[in-house]
C-alpha cells in the first residue's frame, strides 16, 4: 500500500476488525460491501457504531472480548444498508443512543423513530462518547439528510478521522439520483469537506475502492468529484 499517513490498521486492502488500543475499528460487512465502524474509548471502555449492518456477530463480540459497553449508534444516513442492524441492537439494549439527520428520519423503523435515546442531528453539533469529543457535519447531495462525523483524538501521533457515509468514497462521491439527492448539495458537501486539514483520515460507507481508508489530501489531487469546480462538471462524470 502507498504511504498515505495511515493508521497501520487502516492501510489495507481488507478490514482489520478490532485492533488492540486503536480509537476505530472498522469491518466490512453484507453484500454491499459496506463498512461498519467502532469508535472505542479504551480508558472508559465506552463505544459508539457507526452504521450498523445486520449481522454484527463479529463487531459484538470484540466489544464484549474488551469489555467494553455500546453506548451509541451513529448514522450517517438511513438507506437500507446502513441501518438494517439498528432494530437488532435496540432489541439487544433499548436504552441506545441514535442519532440521525432530520430529513431521513422517515427511512428508520417506527421502533427506532420512537426510542428513547433517538437524537436528531444539527449541524456543528457536537456529540460525546465516553471523553471522545465528535462533530457533526451535514453533507447532503447523497440523501438530504446526510451527516458526516469527525473525530479528532488528544493522543500522541493521532490523526483526524471523519465518517463520510455515502457523501465521499475513495476517488468517487455518493450517487445523486436517489430518493432526496441531488448534484448541487453534493457539490456543496464536497467542497465543505475540503475545508478540513489534509490529514484528515476519510473513512467511506462502502469498499469499492482497492484501498480501506484514505486521506483527504490523497482525495484533494486523485478524486475527479473534489477537482470539479462547477455543480456542472460534477453532474457530467461517469
Amino acid at each position: 500500500m502507498n504511504d498515505l499517513n495511515l493508521p497501520a490498521h487502516l492501510n489495507q486492502t481488507q478490514a482489520q476488525g478490532l485492533v488492540l488500543d486503536e480509537v476505530i475499528a472498522q469491518y466490512e460487512l453484507g453484500e454491499f460491501k459496506n463498512f461498519i465502524y467502532l469508535i472505542l474509548d479504551w480508558k472508559k471502555k465506552k463505544a459508539a457504531i457507526v452504521d450498523p449492518q445486520k449481522d454484527l456477530t463479529m463487531p459484538l463480540q470484540a466489544l464484549k472480548q474488551h469489555g467494553f459497553e455500546l453506548e451509541a449508534i451513529l448514522l450517517t444516513h438511513t438507506h437500507h444498508d446502513h441501518i438494517a442492524g439498528v432494530i437488532p441492537l435496540l432489541q439487544q439494549m433499548p436504552n441506545l443512543k441514535i442519532y440521525v439527520g432530520d430529513a431521513d428520519l422517515h427511512r428508520l423503523p417506527k421502533v427506532a423513530v420512537k426510542a428513547a435515546g433517538l437524537t436528531v442531528l444539527e449541524d456543528s453539533a457536537e456529540l460525546k462518547m465516553g471523553d471522545i469529543s465528535i462533530s457533526v457535519h451535514h453533507t447532503p447531495g447523497h440523501s438530504a439528510g446526510e451527516f458526516c462525523y469527525y473525530l479528532e483524538c488528544s493522543t500522541a501521533n493521532s490523526v483526524p478521522y471523519l465518517f463520510t457515509g455515502d457523501t465521499v468514497f475513495i476517488r468517487d462521491c455518493g450517487r445523486t439520483d436517489f430518493e432526496t439527492g441531488s448534484n448541487q448539495e453534493m457539490f456543496e458537501s464536497i467542497q465543505k469537506i475540503k475545508k478540513f486539514s489534509p490529514d484528515t483520515v476519510l473513512l467511506v460507507g462502502h469498499h469499492y475502492a482497492k484501498e480501506c481508508a484514505t486521506t483527504l489530501g490523497a482525495e484533494l489531487e486523485q478524486s475527479a468529484p473534489f477537482r470539479c469546480c462547477t455543480v456542472e462538471e460534477l453532474a457530467s462524470l461517469p
